[in-house]
């Protein structure tokens, strides 16, 4: 599942970076600043979003540097007296001036407002290796000849260019949109599995298509939990009597859900664990032993982890039975259940949890 806040994030950024690109069309310095002030703003606005922080720092240096400089523009003659006739050799050279002037406008013009013109510029970048310019400009010509193509290989060119650097954060938002092109996936999952090695725990980190919080984190090895809960999940999709071997929750977080939140890569990365549900304690209910990658917490693991979750106070199912076979226990305002609620209900909310190797 995508994070919308995501998305708004990432089209706030590209808006803030345009307005940087657009000093270039800029004649006097005065207006370079203020420009570069206002993409400031804005990145400023965007807090510790991708690499927003420094670009917040680069466009105020920039700005305060063409802020000291002089628009060197010529000064007026102090007694209109003092302007000499020009001669014809001078006449002619203004005329050429003149001129190329228009020609360099229409040249402009062409290159900027035209889909051709914009298409030979983002070529010009591409043959120079500009390939985050160049992926950009192909971006905004859709279809037009082969643009989408050209920008699928020049953002992932941009992308193998980021991880190589180990700018591991670009190369990410690189890869993430084109993760089924050429080994795109595998790329992008070295990319997350290093910046899930650099979260320190209690952080929250991005990994597949949801946050999670790193509960726990051993050497080669991270627990994770899904920092907010999905809801419209039951425990199983029907009222019967369950235990977590054969509940339908099992299998959806085991294969629908993993499928359609990870890469293959990613999903080789996931740790498959031995998962031991103990028998409710005070209604003597059973619980199971299986194998799986993806699972939920039990009862001493909410407790455990609690204060991490308190973000979204929504009740979320545990992973263990409850008072009958037709239940399961859940968490609600930060308690554990333990007579549980009816396997089959949708209100409850889902926590998936898991271990990744980071090795």
């Amino acid at each position: 599942m995508a994070e919308v806040n995501d998305v708004e994030l990432q089209n706030q950024y590209n808006n803030a970076k345009a307005l940087v690109n657009s000093i270039e069309c800029l004649t006097k310095n005065s207006d370079k600043a203020k420009t570069l002030q206002r993409a400031a703003k804005r990145f400023e606005a965007l807090g510790g979003y991708a690499d927003s922080e420094e670009m917040a720092t680069k466009c105020r240096t920039e700005a305060e540097n063409y802020s000291k400089m002089e628009d060197n523009l010529p000064p007026a003659p102090k007694n209109p007296m003092d302007l000499k006739k020009p001669s014809k050799v001078s006449t002619w050279l203004l005329r050429i001036v003149v001129l190329l002037v228009i020609v360099g406008i229409i040249g402009f013009f062409y290159t900027r407002q035209t889909n051709h013109g914009a298409y030979m510029r983002s070529s010009f970048y591409e043959n120079i290796g500009n390939h985050e310019k160049a992926y950009k400009m192909f971006l905004h010509l859709k279809d037009y000849r082969d643009s989408e193509k050209r920008y699928i290989n020049n953002r992932y060119q941009h992308g193998v260019e980021q991880l190589k650097a180990k700018n591991y954060e670009k190369a990410r938002d690189a890869f993430r949109e084109i993760r089924d092109y050429k080994d795109s996936g595998d790329k992008l999952a070295t990319c997350e599995i290093n910046l899930l090695k650099k979260t320190k725990k209690h952080g929250d980190i991005l990994f597949g298509e949801a946050h999670w919080v790193v509960a726990e984190k051993k050497k080669d090895k991270a627990f994770l939990i899904k920092t907010k809960p999905i809801p419209g999940i039951a425990y199983n999709t029907t009222d019967d009597k369950v235990t977590w071997e054969s509940c339908s929750m099992r299998e959806y977080l085991n294969s629908s859900y993993m499928n359609d939140t990870f890469t293959d890569a990613m999903k080789d990365s996931i740790i498959k664990t031995k998962v031991i549900v103990k028998d409710n304690k005070e209604f003597g209910t059973k619980g199971s032993t299986t194998k799986d990658k993806i699972f939920m917490l039990n009862e001493d693991q909410a407790y455990k982890y609690g204060a991490d979750l308190n973000l979204f106070l929504r009740d979320y199912w545990l992973i263990g039975p409850g008072e009958t076979q037709r239940e399961a226990q859940f968490v609600s305002y930060g308690q554990v259940k333990e007579s549980g609620y009816p396997v089959n209900d949708r209100y409850i909310n889902t926590r998936p949890c898991m271990w990744v190797k980071i090795k």
